[in-house]
């Protein structure tokens, strides 16, 4: 999959691409480093929202050019619930030690306390 281009690279391709700029698709392609494939679809979608390459002036409007939006759920993760969370009282409650260091070196000293805390029935049998 294609990386997404900015929007001024995306202005860039429609301006060499129109009449105005004169450039093909396979020469936009070598300077800009992006698929004759991308080029066409920036050049395209621009047009079906409302570029049109003839007109005069000359127009290239942000609209025309932005990213499109994205199905599927919203991202829970807003600035205003991230200031929620880190302002509540023990917000950070799930972060802990274990978290913070190499997980085979926890696992050794959980293994280690598990070993001393242990007793068998027959050590506490033989305990005065």
């Amino acid at each position: 999959m294609a990386p997404n281009t900015d929007i001024a690279t995306r202005a860039l391709i429609v301006t060499l691409k129109s009449p105005v700029g004169g450039k093909t698709s396979a020469q936009i392609s070598e300077e800009t480093g992006l698929s004759i494939r991308q080029i066409n679809r920036i050049y395209a979608r621009a047009i079906k929202r409302g570029f049109e390459p003839n007109h005069r002036p000359f127009i290239l409007k942000d609209e025309w050019l932005e990213d499109a939006s994205r199905s599927g759920r919203p991202s829970k993760k807003t600035p205003e619930n991230t200031e929620k969370i880190i302002a509540k009282p023990g917000g950070n409650r799930h972060l802990s030690y274990h978290s913070l260091t190499d997980p085979k070196e926890s696992r050794f000293q959980e293994d280690q306390a598990d070993e001393e805390a242990w007793t068998d029935e027959e050590d506490e049998r033989a305990a005065p």
